[in-house]
């Protein structure tokens, strides 16, 4: 018999912004993540994803492109071996939360 998965996603909220139970000050104040721009280094992105993509603007090489809707930057550093199913795009699908639907 498998043990039931039980998704925890509701209580990271919380975890992450106080480790009090039901307590997501962040939120509270109305900071929810909208126009902020963070960094991540590590082995590369899948630009294609449903996290990163955007139709409406190409995706920004080395020059900065702030229309895009996730993606502003992108530098290169390493090879295309590791892109679609790697560490960076995990971590990166982590920072940016929603699918270009806007859900997930």
């Amino acid at each position: 018999v498998t043990p039931a998965k039980i998704p925890y996603n509701d209580r990271a909220q919380w975890l992450v912004q106080s480790f009090k139970e039901q307590d997501r000050p962040f939120f509270d104040a109305g900071i929810r993540g909208e126009g902020q721009i963070v960094a991540v280094s590590d082995t590369g992105v899948d630009v294609n994803n449903c996290y990163f993509s955007n139709p409406d603007a190409p995706t920004p090489n080395i020059i900065p492109n702030a229309a895009h809707r996730k993606i502003i930057q992108y530098w290169d550093f390493v090879d295309d071996s590791d892109y679609q199913n790697g560490h960076g795009t995990h971590v990166s699908g982590t920072v940016l939360g929603k699918k270009s639907d806007g859900t997930g």
